[in-house]
């Protein structure tokens, strides 16, 4: 059941790429929206006056507390900029640090609701392309490993989505797959952003996406199923399986 006009909704992320799209589908879902930004003026002149807007820096931990005050759930898109070369130092800091502090501002703020992570696809299979983006980003996926580790033993209710290679295209042009698997990066292996942030809204919301780790991408043909019907067949990580992640 939708909880759209009553509940509020931090995006950690929310002034560009994915993250502004999920913000904007919030707000037209009547859901109220709060972005964390490190340049509000220019986030509020981005977003609109119907967005509340927190000034905060993901790497500065004392900056975070007020925008965690009062959320019915959190969804987290941030991370080091893509397109371009990044430290080690910086990624530790946005990609792992920076979701750290959050969780730890959460619990101090005696969050209830659900944490929902964006992560990528290949976590834990090689490939070419993580290979590459490893580079790029250094070391990105260690730390994103260690990350989702954190996030499920942190004791909050969350959902951790993998995507794929994200493209600029509207949602619902093709099939979409949800699966629990291990998917490589991969050229193959793409989605939409328009459709990743229709699968973050509603997992925010579904029963069976609680404490559950899933991944999108494209699937072939035209999309069929309803996001129920594609949620509705997530497994739920029990205790010792998210040990054994733990462990890996």
């Amino acid at each position: 059941m939708s909880e759209a006009g009553k509940s509020r909704v931090l995006v950690v992320g929310g002034t560009r790429g994915t993250g502004l799209l999920i913000a904007r589908l919030l707000h037209e879902r009547n859901f109220r929206v709060r972005v964390l930004a490190r340049d509000p003026a220019r986030a509020s002149a981005e977003l609109g006056s119907a967005f509340e807007v927190v000034a905060g820096d993901l790497t500065k931990a004392s900056t975070l507390p007020p925008a965690l005050r009062a959320v019915d759930h959190i969804i987290f898109t941030a991370g080091a900029p893509s397109g371009r070369y990044a430290s080690e130092r910086l990624v530790k800091a946005t990609d792992h640090d920076g979701v750290l502090d959050t969780l730890a501002a959460a619990h101090r703020a005696e969050f209830r609701g659900r944490f929902v992570y964006l992560n990528t696809i290949g976590i834990h299979t090689p490939s070419v392309a993580r290979t590459l983006l490893n580079l790029l980003k250094r070391n990105t996926f260690v730390w994103r490993r260690r990350v989702e580790d954190e996030i499920r033993s942190s004791g909050l209710d969350y959902t951790i989505i993998r995507v794929g290679f994200l493209v600029d295209r509207p949602a619902r042009e093709h099939a979409v797959v949800v699966g629990q698997g291990d998917l490589p990066l991969a050229p193959r292996n793409r989605i939409a952003r328009a459709d990743v942030a229709e699968a973050f809204v509603e997992a925010m919301q579904h029963p069976r996406a609680s404490r559950a780790t899933f991944e999108i991408v494209w699937g072939d043909g035209p999309r069929r199923e309803s996001w129920d019907e594609l949620l509705g067949r997530l497994r739920r990580e029990a205790r010792g399986e998210a040990e054994d992640k733990l462990r890996r």
